[in-house]
């Protein structure tokens, strides 16, 4: 530390009075100027050493006039900067910077500096002008600034990390309700199939029974059985579709090609739409949960088709390549509009998961899946990343 009043070393001998006295005249020039403003001659001593410059670094004139400005301003470890910076200026080239000074106090702050080299009549250089300001506290504001973006940018990371988190919570939530919603949809299935289906077979065969003994019957009471008989077997028949929609057993037992075969002749019978349906020429059997996503992309597709498009026709592809599927279904209708749009995208549908959760579902593979809907029709395009070697075995058990 710097003694509080420290002496400087006797000037050195001044051999060109008339030389400082132009720089002095030089500095006097820029006396208006509201900043500290200091004069050397080329040997660096000091000539100019005005008010502004006294009350900066906490010499008086008189005190400083005549030493050398690397003695009195320059901190040891800026020494070397310094003497690359008055080469510059003694080759007559001016320089504009930041740098480090010290006070009489030996305390150091950072200051915009600008040294100019100073000419004279004749065009000689002759001396060195200096213009500084204090930085500090600027430099503080800076300092302050920059730890309380630090600060905002690490809430930030935190807050991000939590929403990222979050998020993630809530795909795998949307994952395993939606495997709950399949796994409740088997079932359903299997109750409708098994339980419903088998009474309403029996009840079949007992009105068969009672239709051979028709002729012991009113005619009235006969036409109720054969009517009953009827509305029975119809019975059964929606039972054994609304149960195979629920989860379609072809899906378990033969693989997607099969159970889309089956759905898109189905519906198209249903609904009097003409589907048409391209698969790869082999198509293996694939993991259970992609098998069962396609068909479910499918099946939300042709619902909104028949309920929103009012397109007559409808077209789906399916291709694989190395390591993804891709399933297009294409419409040609025009009732979509920009509201409908909204509906849907929002997942609107009674007849499946909507389009929220063919996004979902996807998601959670891997996949994606893009709605585009213009005057010429509606297109759906889903596609899955898929595992190069990836087979799976058929399911044994079936709803």
């Amino acid at each position: 530390m710097a003694a509080s009043s420290p002496e400087l070393p006797d000037p050195e001998t001044r051999n060109k009075p008339q030389t400082e006295d132009h720089i002095r005249l030089r500095a006097n020039l820029l006396h208006a100027v509201p900043a500290a403003l200091i004069a050397t001659d080329l040997s660096g001593q000091i000539v100019y050493w005005n008010r502004i410059a006294e009350e900066l670094y906490g010499w008086s004139s008189s005190e400083v006039l005549g030493h050398n400005i690397m003695k009195v301003m320059v901190p040891p470890d800026n020494e070397q900067e310094a003497a690359e910076i008055m080469s510059l200026l003694r080759a007559g080239q001016s320089w504009t910077g930041e740098f480090k000074v010290k006070r009489r106090d030996g305390t150091c702050f950072t200051a915009m500096v600008t040294d100019s080299p100073v000419f004279d009549d004749r065009g000689m250089l002759i001396g060195i002008i200096g213009i500084s300001h204090d930085l500090s506290a600027r430099k503080r504001a800076e300092e302050a600034h920059r730890k309380a973006q630090d600060e905002l940018e690490s809430r930030v990371a935190v807050r991000t990390e939590e929403l990222n988190s979050a998020n993630e919570n809530l795909r795998q939530l949307s994952a395993r309700l939606l495997q709950l919603q399949d796994e409740e949809r088997r079932r359903i299935a299997r109750e409708l199939h098994d339980s419903v289906g088998q009474l309403l077979a029996a009840i079949s065969m007992n009105f068969e029974l009672l239709e051979s003994e028709s002729e012991k019957l009113s005619p009235s009471a006969a036409k109720a059985v054969s009517q009953n008989t009827v509305m029975v077997n119809e019975i059964l028949k929606q039972i054994r579709t609304i149960s195979h929609l629920l989860h379609p057993p072809l899906l378990d037992e033969a693989g997607l090609a099969c159970a889309l075969n089956w759905y898109v002749e189905g519906f198209s019978q249903r609904s009097e739409i003409n589907v048409s349906l391209d698969l790869p020429s082999e198509l293996e059997r694939l993991p259970k949960d992609v098998e069962l996503t396609i068909f479910r992309v499918v099946q939300e597709s042709l619902t909104n088709v028949h309920r929103h498009s009012g397109s007559q026709t409808a077209h789906i592809r399916l291709t694989r390549e190395d390591n993804h599927l891709s399933l297009q279904i294409r419409d040609t209708g025009s009732k979509v509009s920009s509201k409908n749009q909204m509906v849907l995208g929002g997942g609107a549908s009674t007849g499946g998961v909507g389009l929220r959760g063919m996004r979902e579902r996807l998601a959670h593979l891997g996949g994606s899946l893009i709605f585009e809907s213009g005057r010429n029709g509606t297109v759906v395009t889903a596609t899955l990343p898929l595992p190069r070697s990836t087979v799976a075995s058929p399911a044994k058990e079936v709803a």
